[in-house]
């Protein structure tokens, strides 16, 4: 196990607050207003998260030292616990998955990959899923993208709701939990996951449903690729990782791309954005 330890002042570590809810679900040590210690079980993606720091601000101190191993199942379980998300699911750490529960379960290994339900940007999504099934708006013969896939829990919801996609992460680590969760949660026949960016890996697809759970910036940057995967008919997206405070910036560059204002979410300081769009016509 390896620890990062992320120092610098108080103005700089605020800038990296949404880097770490993004990337970091499984938490982090605040020592002080100026030093943040995460860890990880590999070195690797200390290195990763490292170089993300960097490219924000040269001016961090940031050391990555070896650590003793901790039992991370144990330490999980105090405080990993069932979360229903608008009486549609239920998230269930592995070890409560023989609750009896009426509600459709999602099963999760917790481990380093972002996506337990817990967090608002992941709740944000679910809920949204949740919104749209109870409306009856969601085909099972549509294919869904889940950008930035990290547990797989949102691609695990589409699937158990009866569709089919695709989940994409660029860390090796959050793909391999996927895979563990889609195999536990029995939906390897419609559901897989890979490693890299969007580019040159989905092989000219369409989605009705889109998931990207990443953050602010990187959902600006991808916003015209985004869009052109697509179906043209009927189509939902939904957009999370995003500040209260960065809604604006988001939305005007959507905008900026041809889309209608969307529907706007929040939980606590987070937002989410949506777009639902059906011309009637059969898709695909």
């Amino acid at each position: 196990m390896f620890s990062l330890s992320i120092q610098s002042s108080k103005k700089n570590i605020e800038k990296i607050l949404p880097l770490l809810h993004q990337h970091i679900a499984w938490g982090w040590e605040e020592k002080d207003e100026s030093l943040i210690i995460i860890h990880f079980f590999k070195k690797k993606p200390a290195q990763d998260f490292k170089k993300k720091v960097q490219e924000i601000s040269p001016d961090f101190y940031l050391d990555i030292q070896p650590v003793q191993n901790t039992d991370w199942t144990r330490d999980w379980k105090q405080f990993f616990k069932p979360i229903e998300i608008n009486n549609t699911f239920i998230v269930l750490p592995e070890w409560l998955e023989n609750t009896s529960s009426p509600l459709i379960k999602i099963i999760i290994t917790p481990k380093m990959a972002f996506g337990t339900g817990h967090h608002p940007t992941t709740s944000l999504c679910l809920k949204t899923l949740s919104s749209l099934f109870h409306q009856g708006k969601l085909n099972k013969n549509w294919r869904f993208l889940d950008l930035g896939t990290g547990s797989g829990i949102l691609g695990i919801a589409g699937a158990k709701l009866g569709m089919s996609g695709i989940g994409i992460d660029i860390d090796d680590s959050a793909v391999d939990n996927a895979r563990e969760n889609i195999s536990l949660n029995n939906v390897q026949d419609r559901f897989e996951v890979r490693t890299g960016e969007v580019l040159g890996m989905i092989n000219d697809q369409k989605f009705n449903l889109i998931f990207a759970n990443i953050i602010a910036s990187t959902l600006k940057r991808l916003a015209a690729e985004i869009l052109s995967l697509l179906h043209k008919n009927q189509y939902c997206l939904v957009l999370s990782g995003i500040l209260e405070k960065q809604v604006d910036d988001v939305t005007k560059v959507y905008l900026r791309h041809g889309m209608n204002p969307p529907q706007v979410f929040h939980e606590e300081e987070w937002s989410a954005l949506a777009w639902f769009h059906d011309s009637g016509e059969k898709h695909e």
